[in-house]
C-alpha cells in the first residue's frame, strides 16, 4: 500500500466524516470538531497501515454506528431544556393515560388500530417521564429515553411495513413468510421495554414520582414481558407454519390480552400521576452523572 493511495483514502475519509459531524448540534461541533477529526484521522491511519482496506471499513462500521447514537443524544440533550415544562409532563402524561385505555382495547380486540395509537401515545408518556425527573435523571435516564423512542418509533415502522407490504393479507396463505417480521417486531419492543425501565431507574433515583415511584420502574418490566409474550404467543407458532389462533392457544386467548390490560392500566396510573404532579418539584435530586 502506497503512501499515495494511503492520502488519496485518508482525504476523501476525512471530508465525508466532516461531513457527517453536521449531525451533532452547532455549539457541540465547535468544542469537539477538531479533536474528533483528529482521532478519526489517527485510527485511518493506523488501521489502514495494520489492516489495509478491511480494517478501514470496519473502523468505518463502529465510526458510523457510534456517531449515529451519540448524535441523537446530542440532539436530545439539546432539546431538553425545552421539554422541562410544566405543560409537556401534563399534556405527556395525559397522552399516557389515552394510551394505557388503547393498549387495553388492543389487548381485547386485536385491532392493529388501537395498537398504533397506543405506541404513538405512549411517546408522548415518555417525553413526560423524562421531563418530570428535570434533568435530574444524569446518562441513565437519557439512555433509557432514547432507547424508548429508538424502540417504539422501529416497533411503529415494522407496523406500517407489514399492513402496507401486504404481508399481513398473505398470513392467512403462508404463516412461515411472516416470521422475519414478527421477530423483529417483539425485538423492538424489547427496546423500547428496556428504554422505559431505565427511564424507571432514573425516575426512581431522583425521586421524580411522590407515590408509586416504583410503577415507571415495573412497567418497563411489563413491557418487556410483552415483548417475550408477543415471541412466545406470535413468532414461534408463525415460525413453524401455524397461525396462532388457529387451534386453542393459552398464550394467544387469554395471557396476550391479559397483558395488554396490565399495560394499559399501568400507563393509566403512571399517565394520571405524571399530569397530577406536573407542577410539583423532584424531591431530591441525586448526582447528575449515570
Amino acid at each position: 500500500m502506497n503512501n499515495f493511495s494511503l492520502a488519496n483514502s485518508l482525504s476523501v475519509s476525512v471530508r465525508i466524516y466532516r461531513a457527517l459531524l453536521v449531525a451533532y448540534p452547532k455549539k457541540f461541533r465547535e468544542h469537539y470538531e477538531t479533536q474528533l477529526v483528529q482521532v478519526f484521522r489517527d485510527s485511518f491511519r493506523d488501521e489502514y497501515h495494520h489492516n489495509g482496506m478491511p480494517g478501514v471499513i470496519d473502523l468505518w462500521l463502529h465510526t458510523f454506528a457510534d456517531l449515529l447514537v451519540t448524535a441523537l443524544m446530542e440532539r436530545i440533550m439539546e432539546r431538553s431544556q425545552y421539554m422541562f415544562s410544566p405543560k409537556v409532563i401534563l399534556w405527556g402524561g395525559v397522552a399516557g393515560v389515552f394510551g394505557g385505555l388503547f393498549w387495553m382495547l388492543a389487548g381485547l380486540s386485536n385491532s392493529p388500530v388501537a395498537l398504533v395509537l397506543a405506541l404513538v401515545l405512549g411517546l408522548g408518556g415518555l417525553a413526560s417521564l423524562y421531563s418530570r425527573q428535570a434533568g435530574q435523571g444524569g446518562k441513565l435516564g437519557l439512555a433509557g429515553f432514547t432507547l424508548g423512542i429508538i424502540g417504539t418509533v422501529l416497533a411503529l415502522a415494522v407496523l406500517w411495513w407489514a399492513f402496507t407490504s401486504g404481508l399481513v393479507a398473505n398470513m392467512k396463505r403462508d404463516p412461515a413468510s411472516v416470521a422475519p417480521w414478527a421477530f423483529i417486531y417483539p425485538l423492538a419492543l424489547v427496546i423500547s421495554g428496556i428504554g422505559l425501565t431505565l427511564l424507571g431507574l432514573a425516575s426512581w433515583r431522583a425521586k421524580t414520582l411522590h407515590i408509586w415511584r416504583g410503577l415507571p420502574l415495573g412497567l418497563g418490566l411489563l413491557s418487556i414481558i410483552y415483548s417475550l409474550t408477543i415471541w412466545l404467543v406470535g413468532t414461534v407458532p408463525l415460525s413453524q407454519g401455524r397461525l396462532p389462533w388457529d387451534t386453542w392457544n393459552f398464550g394467544f386467548y387469554v395471557l396476550y390480552p391479559a397483558v395488554h390490560v396490565l399495560l394499559g392500566l399501568g400507563w393509566m396510573g403512571l399517565g394520571t400521576m405524571l399530569a397530577t404532579e406536573a407542577e410539583a418539584q423532584v424531591a431530591q435530586p441525586p448526582p447528575a452523572s449515570a
